[in-house]
């Protein structure tokens, strides 16, 4: 029966869904967390892009594009230093931190 994955992906998704509903407070933090680091970075790198509209953008997308890929490259160089390679699923970690920061943009604005 768990050979189907189809069982398998759905049990998963079960799951994950339980986790969720009994973390949901944490999960709340978290996305907090990432908003206002979000905002933070944004606010610091007002000074170096110039406040037209050009430059508001170009803001905004390097400070979505980095903020995940930094704090995804925090663990994976701890792993890469302990276990001599790399992380396993470093660009999906990258990938659901970059959609937890554009959802609570989305959410929250």
């Amino acid at each position: 029966m768990l050979n189907n994955p189809v069982v398998k992906q759905g049990l998963i998704y079960l799951a994950l869904s339980i986790l969720i509903i009994l973390f949901a407070e944490y999960a709340n933090v978290l996305v907090v967390y990432l908003d206002t680091l979000y905002t933070y970075i944004n606010l610091k790198l007002s000074p170096v892009f110039s406040s037209s509209q050009l430059g508001v953008l170009i803001r905004k997308v390097v400070s979505l594009v980095l903020i995940p890929v930094v704090i995804a490259a925090v663990p994976a160089l701890l792993y890469r230093v302990i276990k001599g390679r790399s992380m396993p699923y470093f660009i999906e970690v990258t990938w659901l931190l970059w959609l937890i920061i554009v959802l609570s943009k989305v959410l929250i604005q």
